[in-house]
């Protein structure tokens, strides 16, 4: 059921809002200047007024002076991380001539039809990590 007006109470008319059609005045108004208080007003409007007379605080600075040697002037060069080594490959078994050459025809094929995976296929298939022949655990 949909909640209606009525039925959470709510009893006086929707009034719509309608701006006032009053013509705005274009002139700008002259503003004054906006200025800082001063430090000795500040007191003397406390005094006035009957509270405390409290001295203005300077705002802490936070900042930490640079060290003069330390910083570099120009262009600085961004230190290099070292590169990982790669992980040497596992299970790798010693291809046959005949599987050197179905590879290089694999990788041929799938260069010419477009297909990445069937070119990667026979790469792998000449490089002996295609995992034919792997060992397998003994039946008993």
């Amino acid at each position: 059921m949909v909640a209606t007006r009525g039925s959470q109470g709510i009893t006086a008319p929707r009034i719509p809002f309608t701006p006032s059609v009053a013509p705005q005045s274009r002139v700008a108004t002259a503003k004054k200047p906006k200025t800082k208080k001063s430090a000795a007003a500040a007191p003397a409007a406390a005094s006035s007024s009957g509270g405390p007379a409290t001295a203005a605080k300077p705002k802490a600075n936070t900042s930490k002076p640079r060290a003069k040697d330390k910083t570099a002037a120009g262009r600085v060069a961004k230190p290099k991380a070292a590169k990982k080594k790669a992980p040497a490959t596992k299970n790798r078994r010693d291809p046959s001539l005949l599987d050197k050459v179905a590879g290089v025809a694999e990788k041929v094929v799938g260069a010419i039809e477009g297909k990445p995976g069937k070119k990667a296929a026979g790469t792998k298939k000449i490089k002996g990590t295609d995992g034919k022949g792997a060992k397998r655990a003994k039946k008993e």
